[in-house]
């Protein structure tokens, strides 16, 4: 199922659970005006067409203790014979399973491999400025992979779960 399958009916259903994934399927009925059954079988159908992975949770970090936000840009250091993109690759998926594995490290909520003058963009929550420190001039200065970082810590959020515009690109067709 791509996007050009998707119909009215999904592109409501899909918003009202952007909106909040618990919502119970009687009341997406009552919601869409469309039986219970079809909600059900629509979701399943979502689910199994990969269009919805999962449904979670979006979490107050600050309420978590996690008051620092970053933005680690990571430049990967060439040559030694390895492919640049296989060592990207494994270097985030490192750095990803360290940091959640070790107590004296932030958190690395996500990592994406990236065009341009670096190579991997880390997302980083903190709990205090030591971690975010310690995360920088010790852990990542001491991979070897690792040539040069430039780290960007945000002073403001205005959106961060921002939803896809389904309404308007299915409009378009």
């Amino acid at each position: 199922m791509s996007g050009k399958t998707l119909d009215k009916l999904d592109i409501r259903l899909l918003s009202e659970l952007f909106k909040d994934s618990r919502t119970s399927f009687s009341k997406l009925s009552k919601i869409l005006k469309v039986p219970r059954t079809t909600i059900i079988n629509r979701v399943e159908r979502l689910i199994k067409n990969g269009i919805v992975r999962k449904f979670t949770i979006i979490p107050g970090y600050q309420n978590l203790g996690y008051i620092f936000l970053a933005f680690v840009l990571v430049r990967v250091r060439r040559g030694g014979g390895v492919r640049v993109s296989s060592t990207q690759v494994s270097l985030a998926k490192r750095i990803l399973e360290e940091s959640s594995m070790r107590e004296n490290l932030p958190w690395v909520e996500e990592a994406h491999i990236i065009t341009g003058e670096y190579d991997i963009l880390l997302k980083v929550r903190a709990k205090n400025w030591e971690e975010i420190s310690r995360f920088l001039i010790e852990y990542l200065a001491g991979l070897e992979e690792v040539e040069h970082t430039n780290t960007l810590l945000c002073l403001l959020t205005v959106d961060e779960q921002r939803t896809p515009p389904l309404a308007r690109d299915f409009e378009k067709r």
